[in-house]
């Protein structure tokens, strides 16, 4: 049967409307259109009969209230929310000389309903992930059109705190546990609304449910590609999120991994929930899972509708699936135009995502039913490990439909515009307060910092080495004035080699954190303050011990005056060092990758190495140069290092040669021109420019975690 018309209420219209019930059969395999023909008890047999997955009742468009829930559905309590957009249009800009406008979406249209699984499909530079990003409140500026909330423009804000967003790298902590993971997750996704206990029996309900639990102590790093993508899932799951996007879900799974993972997003689905995923080339088993596919080619919408009407909408237009051929490979080919230029007859066939005509009333069919019946099989044989969707009460206390503004928009042309001044600021309303977010996230970064041993046992252990190979070099000058110089070298040596180490080990880490920060931030888990103070604290700690570790050693070692005074402020002079070389290294590392941040971290730092003071003296330098030593922050510390050991009226140094010309140490101080230095100045200077640096990143970050690219 053909469709032939449609309405835009949800209803699919066929040529033969009227059954015939003395026609129909006994068998379950037919379709589900005819259903109202059976017996009371045929359709209970039936049922009993259809695969687990598929025994609660999917929504139908218009049953967007409580009342047209199912009692399973209902139970629940997962509250249905249909995604629609009208007129879409992304516009980029490309080119480097001569800007061009370029149409990434051109005027798509579409709905996704709550209860069905949408799978977005199309060749690559299509522009499904663009539309997913768009429509997961991703990307938002050149953005022109309206997106809505069971049919009212949604309020962005509210709606991310309603969805979830599981991109395609599943960026997990790697020493932490499954249950440490999920630990994180609850506390952090969940407010005072639940207990400790509840939020403990949830995490182990879902646990069993994904079949995770029997790894709930294995560290994220030793997990398999199909346990860590149902891990990603199950972090977004504890909020119970009535909407869920999915970036190419089954990226780098083989067959049976990616049929378990999309039996997972399938029963998701029919608890209510509206599941959206991009999915480039499915196998015929997973693509008949799928309950909707809206199919994309060259920005514009070439198919909407159900798995099984593709065949039927392509041989209107006089396109012939060839048999045993998967009907998902066929229209990619078509898109591609490998049968010739047909996309816009596609389009204009399908209305550019308008028509309803081949959406099906119901997606329980005897397609899926025997889709969904393999799969099971598959897991009964023990081809693939059983998981089926937790059963879980919404605990949120947003309320259940968002019906706010979404996006302020302006006209244009044919289309609104997104007001990107508007929707793109981050909403510091989170499920948790604040100072719960900081505890958290610090104590998880203990955490980490505690299991990853090899890189806080290789800092301490370099500074154990360093330490006594300077103090054997510079062994004993710390009071000798014939070595006045070569100990002025020593507390230069000790400024850079802990600023190179403080600022290497953050450009080799951080970069490999912020994917991470990215969607456990997109996913309104915290805000990025909460995330950047701890994330600042967590640090101090080791790099106290490193520093203390360092001066002790040497400052014994080369013989300075034991003075607890001077000790104090050569130590906190270095401290402060590397406080400031960690902020430019979370800003290099904020802006490039680990590979980039290796090559421009040196020649962002050589700057201020050269203004330090150590290679030419301010007074010997150009005056138009001078600025330049003022902005360098290694000037500054070698001020300060070189007042705690010459500084303070020390008395005079001992000379066992015949001439020193430096046995006083204020007329050396005099001679490097540091006579008049102040060391709370000094402190001031650093601590300025160790806030400029952290405030920088802060809205690199940001601009970074608002951005995909």
């Amino acid at each position: 049967m053909l469709p032939s018309s449609s309405s835009c209420d949800g209803k699919l219209t066929t040529v033969t409307e009227a059954v015939d019930c003395n026609s129909v059969p006994s068998d379950d395999s037919k379709n589900d259109l005819q259903d109202e023909c059976l017996t009371p008890a045929r359709k209970k047999s039936l049922a009993e009969r259809r695969p687990v997955a598929l025994r609660l009742q999917p929504l139908s468009p218009s049953q967007s209230d409580s009342e047209c829930l199912t009692d399973s559905t209902s139970r629940r309590n997962v509250k249905p929310l249909d995604l629609g957009f009208r007129n879409l249009e992304y516009i980029v800009k490309t080119g480097l000389v001569k800007r061009e406008d370029k149409a990434i979406l051109d005027d798509i249209n579409g709905d996704f309903r709550a209860g069905e699984l949408t799978a977005i499909m199309g060749p690559s530079g299509a522009g499904k992930s663009s539309l997913m990003d768009i429509l997961a409140g991703y990307t938002t500026a050149n953005v022109y059109g309206r997106v809505t909330v069971n049919g009212r423009e949604r309020d962005l804000r509210r709606f991310r705190r309603q969805t979830a967003y599981i991109m395609q790298d599943h960026n997990l902590q790697p020493v932490l546990t499954v249950w440490e993971a999920m630990h994180f997750s609850a506390n952090l996704k969940i407010g005072n609304e639940m207990s400790a206990n509840k939020k403990r029996t949830r995490i182990r309900q879902i646990l069993e449910a994904i079949a995770l639990y029997e790894v709930r102590k294995t560290r994220t790093v030793k997990l398999s590609g199909g346990q860590k993508k149902r891990l990603a899932i199950a972090l977004e799951l504890v909020n119970n999120p009535p909407i869920m996007f999915f970036d190419e879900p089954t990226s780098g799974l083989d067959s049976s991994t990616s049929t378990q993972c999309v039996s997972i997003l399938k029963q998701l689905a029919q608890e209510g929930r509206t599941i959206i995923c991009t999915i480039h080339q499915p196998s015929a088993l997973v693509f008949r899972m799928f309950d909707h596919l809206y199919a994309i080619a060259e920005g514009k919408c070439i198919y909407t509708g159900s798995v099984q009407n593709v065949v039927p909408f392509l041989m209107e237009l006089d396109l012939k699936c060839p048999e045993f051929y998967n009907p998902s490979d066929y229209l990619l080919e078509i898109s591609t135009n490998d049968y010739g230029m047909q996309n816009e007859r596609l389009v204009a066939k399908s209305q550019n995502g308008m028509t309803c005509t081949y959406r099906s009333q119901k997606s329980r069919n005897s397609t899926q039913i025997a889709a969904m019946t393999k799969v099971e099989q598959m897991m009964a044989n023990g081809l693939i490990t059983p998981v089926r969707a937790p059963s879980l009460a919404h605990s949120s206390k947003v309320p259940p439909t968002p019906v706010m503004d979404l996006m302020q928009m302006k006209p244009k042309k044919a289309g609104l515009k997104i007001d990107p001044t508007k929707c793109c600021k981050r909403d510091d309303r989170y499920p948790t307060t604040f100072l719960r977010q900081f505890y958290i996230i610090l104590l998880r970064s203990f955490l980490i910092l505690w299991r990853d041993r090899s890189l806080t046992a290789m800092r301490v252990c370099i500074h154990l080495f360093v330490a006594p190979v300077i103090g054997v070099l510079y062994f004993g000058i710390g009071n000798d004035g014939y070595h006045t110089y070569n100990n002025y070298k020593y507390a230069f040596f000790s400024i850079m080699f802990l600023m190179y180490t403080a600022f290497s080990s953050i450009i080799l880490v951080f970069p490999l954190e912020l994917p991470i920060i990215k969607r456990e931030h997109f996913n309104r888990w915290y805000s990025l303050k909460a995330y950047y103070v701890a994330m600042t604290l967590a640090d101090v700690p080791v790099q106290v011990v490193c520093v203390f570790l360092y001066t002790i050693i040497t400052y014994l070692m080369t013989a300075q005056p034991l003075e607890i005074q001077r000790y104090a402020l050569f130590s906190f002079t270095c401290l402060v060092v590397c406080f400031v070389a960690q902020s430019i290294g979370l800003l290099i590392g904020s802006l490039f990758s680990v590979k980039n941040g290796a090559i421009f971290g040196p020649f962002v730092i050589c700057p201020f190495l050269i203004f330090s003071g150590f290679f030419i003296h301010l007074a010997d330098a150009h005056p138009f140069m001078h600025w330049l030593f003022h902005i360098s922050f290694l000037k500054y510390a070698l001020e300060g290092a070189s007042l705690a050991l010459f500084g303070f009226n020390r008395p005079k140094m001992e000379c066992e040669k015949i001439f020193c010309q430096f046995v006083l140490p204020e007329k050396f101080m005099k001679t490097i021109n540091m006579n008049d230095v102040n060391y709370w100045f000094i402190l001031g200077a650093m601590a300025t420019i160790f806030l400029f640096f952290r405030i920088t990143t802060y809205y690199v970050m940001l601009y970074r975690l608002r951005h995909k690219s």
